[in-house]
């Protein structure tokens, strides 16, 4: 059962990063022209992505499986509210963010209206947000990731490979995500590094809050 759903979690991490690596942009801004890549690229990516992710978790909730803990209530109340709290901190961080953007649609329409494409190879556009929740954490989409996966209350042989591989993932893609970010910003984003933890905020920025 292990190897199988580490296959599984594998193929969709390749598919993903293949997908989200700049040498495939460029490849595809190549064969299809950098206008098509703004334009459509990012939702392309995106929906690539959900689909992919509802097929590896569909295919993993078939699979055989065997309970290897399950709490008792108090411990899993509190396991099911710190999974809670990683879907609000998920939420508030995209309302920080254009969200038609993030997915793509905004680029897409604006190519339909005949506007002229903007910001990077995805259409996205270039800033450095370091306000909010971005001012405590680095990633916090990847803490509520995290948090959401690792406080699954009941264990299972297949949900606890899913969870180590997934935190992983969510490591790998913070580190990754960052050197990208550099390449970007350069010293606004070191110096951006050296004030704010990567996935938990220090105690002194949250009693500021």
């Amino acid at each position: 059962m292990i190897l199988t759903v580490a296959l599984i979690m594998a193929c969709f991490a390749l598919l993903h990063s293949l997908l989200a690596a700049d040498r495939t942009k460029d490849l595809t801004a190549r064969l299809t022209g950098p206008r098509f890549v703004k334009a459509f690229y990012r939702l392309i990516y995106v929906l690539v992505s959900a689909a992919a992710s509802l097929a590896a978790f569909g295919l993993i909730s078939m699979l055989p499986d065997k309970v290897l803990w399950s709490p008792p209530g108090m411990v899993m109340a509190v396991m099911g509210l710190l999974q809670f709290f990683g879907l609000l901190l998920g939420l508030a961080t995209f309302s920080m963010m254009d969200s038609m953007e993030f997915i793509g649609l905004r680029q897409a329409i604006r190519h339909m209206k005949g506007e002229p494409p903007s910001g990077d190879a995805e259409g996205i556009s270039q800033r450095l947000s370091t306000g909010g929740l971005y001012g405590m954490i680095r990633h916090p989409l990847y803490t509520a990731g995290i948090l959401i996966f690792t406080f699954i209350p009941v264990i299972t042989v297949n949900w606890l490979t899913v969870t180590v591989l997934a935190d992983l993932y969510f490591i790998y893609g913070a580190f990754i995500e960052e050197r990208r970010l550099i390449k970007r910003f350069g010293q606004d984003y070191r110096k951006y590094m050296k004030k704010v933890p990567r996935f938990i905020p220090r105690p002194s920025s949250l009693l500021r809050r």
